[in-house]
């Protein structure tokens, strides 16, 4: 499971993932040297890799660090972990920069990318007049190449990722300024186009973990009277569906491929949708993925039997699969099982994993920092017939654009609903 940043559009939040624990106020060189010297053994022991020499690159990598650390800042070296951790070029192995711990402070800003330009979605109450916003620049550059400064720290699978993760890397003072792109390691400048075309500068104090979580949060839908998308419905639940009568349509949304606590399992619950499924014989099925990191791939399987159970469901034009940039991991492998198995269509944006890597993933914590990494463990080809794919692709690419969310509209699934069957 990726837990690195997960960009909400509805709620205008970036959640965090981890346990938070006590890091040690004031780390001293030798507890660098000591958290160093557990993750590149931890790496060379336990890291699985179809590419051997990107270990051997990370092994000269920490070696180097470990001679800087005398001349480096904290956070300079809490950068330089990530940079060396996205050599070994597997999206699910990173230090969790959405942890307490790192102590990156971060704007009151959601940011989301429409079309290669940068919008701000949501913020803190008091930036409400900014949401709507596109972002032309950041510090001295502009947005595009500050983007592409940023890259060299993210861990990635394909460049997907960069458009899911990026948006929120832009918003940590600290690694901007450690990349040169800002010159404060707490303030940023922006330059925003308001929605009314007003150009307008602005500088953020960046806000640490606490104050930034708390907020108060709005976003574009609630401070523009915009009727929420169906998919940004109920973001806390992992599973959920709705029967669309008057299309005749079953809507799927699966948020996460684990069982939630509190739930029925997702066995159970798939039994109960095709149990309803099967009173209304829908003319479409809807899997929406686009919104789902991950998992446990094997949990995937009841919804692969019971539509293969289903000979008059299971045919061209009525299994329909919606995949976007944060669909990774297990959705992903759901996704490839669905293409395989079963008669679906795939729509919207390639998802941000590689399908022949990683298979499973563990996280470690640090001795002293406590930052948490997470790792792979077991590498799979579960597409072997496609050895130079580095992503799942679509049938029909339907990319988010600006103008469609600021509507509400659904593009994807308003593709779906408007074919007919043949």
């Amino acid at each position: 499971m990726k837990t690195l940043i997960v960009t909400v559009l509805l709620l205008g939040a970036i959640h965090f993932s981890g346990v938070s624990q006590t890091q040690k106020t004031s780390m001293s060189l030798k507890d660098w040297e000591e958290d160093l010297t557990y993750l590149q053994k931890k790496i060379k022991k336990q890291f699985k890799t179809f590419i051997p020499e990107v270990k051997e690159k990370f092994d000269t990598g920490i070696k180097a660090l470990k001679r800087q650390l005398p001349e480096l800042k904290s956070y300079e070296v809490s950068c330089e972990m990530m940079r060396l951790l996205a050599l070994l070029k597997d999206g699910h192995t990173e230090l969790n920069i959405g942890q307490k711990e790192v102590g990156f402070h971060r704007l009151p800003l959601n940011l989301y990318f429409f079309e290669n330009e940068l919008y701000i979605v949501a913020a803190h109450q008091k930036f409400a007049k900014l949401i709507g916003g596109k972002i032309t620049h950041i510090g001295k550059y502009t947005t595009q190449e500050a983007f592409e400064k940023l890259k060299q720290n993210m861990s990635h699978d394909n460049s997907v990722e960069f458009l899911h993760a990026g948006p929120g890397y832009m918003t940590l003072t600290e690694l901007l300024h450690y990349l040169k792109i800002t010159e404060n390691t707490q303030k940023m400048a922006l330059k925003i186009t308001l929605p009314v075309g007003k150009a307008v500068s602005q500088t953020f104090d960046g806000l640490d973990y606490n104050t930034y979580i708390q907020g108060p949060w709005t976003n574009y839908f609630r401070e523009y009277k915009t009727q929420t998308p169906l998919y940004l419905s109920k973001q806390r639940t992992y599973y959920w569906h709705r029967y669309l009568a008057d299309k005749k349509t079953m809507y799927f949304n699966w948020r996460r491929i684990n069982n939630q606590k509190r739930k029925p399992s997702i066995k159970r619950y798939i039994n109960k949708l095709f149990k309803e499924i099967d009173a209304v014989r829908p003319d479409k099925l809807v899997i929406d993925l686009r919104l789902n990191n991950g998992g446990n791939y094997n949990l995937s399987r009841p919804m692969i039997t019971a539509i293969r159970a289903r000979a008059w469901l299971n045919q061209p034009g009525k299994i329909w699969v919606i995949t976007g940039r944060t669909t990774f991991s297990a959705a992903t492998m759901a996704c490839v099982f669905l293409k395989n198995e079963t008669a679906a269509t795939v729509v919207g944006e390639p998802g941000r994993t590689h399908p022949n890597k990683s298979d499973n993933n563990e996280v470690m914590r640090l001795p002293n920092s406590n930052f948490l990494i997470e790792y792979t463990t077991r590498i799979k080809k579960h597409l072997p017939q496609h050895p130079d794919w580095d992503r799942v692709p679509v049938d029909v690419t339907i990319p988010p654009r600006f103008n469609d969310y600021k509507q509400g509209k659904d593009t994807a699934l308003e593709y779906i609903l408007s074919k007919q069957l043949k």
